[in-house]
């Protein structure tokens, strides 16, 4: 254990960030004019065109909130090459957004584009708890939709909205994207809501003295929480990449629509097994298993 916390703190203080020009793209004027929570297997979906090519995708920001009872609920967040390949996919908890309206930041592992790419959120929200993402009414919709799946809602009325459907040409989403032509080295934690770009003298509010003294004896002491993190962060991990194996089935077999359906079931069967192994969460499985049905629903 002592040695899994020296490699931890050797490789968090030798880290150092590297400044870059980082650019926001926005189809907001940042006065928001409404709020929507969309249940399984709706997701807010968002387009951008990068303002040169290769670029880097550092920071997603969203202006929402959540409510209800979210503990150990999460919520997935995709990036979407221009033909609707996914490029990243990976579960973010609930808690990334406060019960108040306000701009989130989720880091991403710089996802390099060459082209207009996609930013779609699924929040699986319901009546007792979920995500509400904002818009802005200012301007004409040119960029924003709602999606099940990858297929887009050509007919908002789809929804069983209460009131009745927003008008889509007056709805932009409030999900922004920051980014650079330059790679830059992040270190980012589970909830994505915070980074972590350490100096050599502090690190989590502790003095590099401090940090010496528990590599050096006193590891056990942060043993438990240390494996309860990188545990927690192995199930999320795992379940990313499941929907990312997910998502490349249905990319390279949805020609063949009977191979295709044959291979997501197949995959229906093996998240059963990941989740009595304990593997993954309840919580992962109802989303990866949410997935598996709506791509299972577009085949048919």
């Amino acid at each position: 254990m002592a040695l899994v916390g020296l490699v931890v703190i050797v490789f968090l203080l030798s880290f150092k960030g590297v400044g870059a020009d980082l650019v926001e793209l926005k189809h907001d004027t940042g006065r928001p004019t409404g709020v929507f929570n969309l249940g399984t297997p709706y997701g807010h979906l968002i387009s951008f065109s990068p303002p040169t090519t290769p670029w880097f995708i550092e920071r997603i920001r969203v202006y929402g909130f959540q409510y209800g009872q979210t503990e150990k609920v999460e919520f997935v967040v995709e990036i979407w090459a221009s033909n609707r390949s996914v490029l990243y996919s990976r579960l973010y908890p609930y808690s990334s957004f406060k019960t108040l309206e306000t701009w989130i930041v989720i880091f991403v592992p710089n996802v390099m584009v060459k082209e207009s790419f996609f930013v779609a959120v699924y929040t699986g929200s319901n009546v007792e708890r979920g995500i509400f993402i904002a818009s802005d009414n200012s301007t004409v919709n040119e960029h924003s939709d709602i999606v099940a799946g990858k297929r887009t809602l050509t007919d908002w009325n789809e929804i069983k909205w209460k009131p009745p459907a927003p008008r889509r040409e007056r709805v932009n989403w409030m999900i922004r994207v920051v980014g650079s032509t330059e790679f830059i080295p992040v270190a980012t934690t589970t909830t994505g809501t915070t980074r972590s770009q350490p100096s050599s003298s502090s690190l989590f509010g502790l003095e590099t003295t401090q940090l010496l003294q528990i590599a050096g004896g006193g590891a056990a002491a942060v043993g438990a929480p240390l494996m309860g993190w990188m545990f927690k962060t192995r199930k999320r991990r795992f379940a990313s990449g499941f929907l990312m194996k997910i998502d490349s089935t249905y990319n390279e077999f949805s020609m063949n629509r009977v191979e295709c359906r044959k291979r997501l079931a197949q995959m229906k069967d093996e998240a059963l097994q990941l989740l009595k192994k304990g593997k993954i969460d309840e919580p992962h499985f109802t989303i990866i298993d949410n997935k598996l049905t709506q791509y299972m629903k577009d085949l048919a």
